[in-house]
């Protein structure tokens, strides 16, 4: 329940999201791995004051309102409701809800209500961690051509090339205004993670590689092999803007697929 967020889901018999042995499992902690939630603003605190990274709900309690289980799949809807310590922190009246669909297929929604008597602008993702073979023989299909933000080069504006993307170093990218699916081909789990989303124009893919993963301390310095970000949400020129009373719905469909 802290943070709505979905550590572990397995599927043909393997781990589909990664999760950090060095994950701390306590109150006011995020988890390094799994799904983290992403909400009201991406990255660092967007006007310096110390906030925390990623915004608050990837560390607040959330409440369970809905839970099914069947052979098929584990179905759980959370609710976040602002209260005097996210009002604290911003300033916005809202109300969030994740549900999440475990069965062959992970599905994530998360719905957006502004509750404030003004509009609101917020950012939001679902911050994937995909669990790979190795990283370095990995390769990202769907991004072909988009327009990114590199934040390894102060932020500039680049474009891809028109050909997949590889890994041979640290990656922090913030692809904008593109709805397609991403695929990772993982030759030595000898799958794809197909990763569809919805109600989404941003997609990030992140990897720390060497040197970061050892300055993170809930990260061992040998998993970074492990894992890539392909996340979903709309950020930046992205992010969403609600009038009172509205809502707005992020989805994500994780599918695993044969070489």
């Amino acid at each position: 329940t802290q943070g709505a967020h979905v550590a572990r889901w397995r599927t043909g018999g393997a781990d589909g999201l990664f999760l950090s042995t060095q994950s701390r499992f306590e109150r006011g902690q995020a988890l390094r791995g799994g799904v983290p939630v992403v909400f009201p603003w991406f990255g660092d605190d967007p006007e310096g004051r110390g906030r925390p990274a990623h915004g608050f709900a990837r560390r607040a309690e959330w409440r369970v309102v809905e839970q099914a289980d069947d052979d098929a799949a584990l179905r759980v809807t959370l609710e976040l409701v602002d209260d005097e310590h996210t009002r604290a922190l911003w300033p916005e009246r809202f109300a969030l809800r994740l549900t999440a669909v475990l069965g062959a297929t992970l599905e994530l929604a998360l719905r957006i209500e502004n509750r404030s008597e003004r509009a609101f602008r917020c950012e939001q993702a679902l911050h994937t961690y995909l669990a790979v073979g190795d990283v370095r023989r990995c390769v990202v299909h769907g991004l072909e051509g988009a327009r990114y933000l590199d934040k390894l080069d102060g932020m500039k504006a680049k474009h891809q090339p028109d050909e997949s993307l590889r890994f041979t170093g640290e990656c922090d990218r913030t692809y904008l205004g593109t709805e397609a699916t991403c695929v990772v081909e993982d030759p030595v789990l000898d799958r794809r993670l197909e990763v569809a989303k919805r109600g989404a124009r941003s997609t990030v893919v992140w990897n720390p590689w060497i040197e970061k993963a050892r300055r993170l301390s809930d990260l061992g310095d040998d998993e970074w092999p492990s894992f890539v970000c392909v996340e979903s949400g709309n950020i930046g020129t992205d992010a969403v803007t609600l009038a009172p009373g509205a809502t707005h719905e992020l989805g994500v469909r994780i599918a695993r697929r044969a070489l």
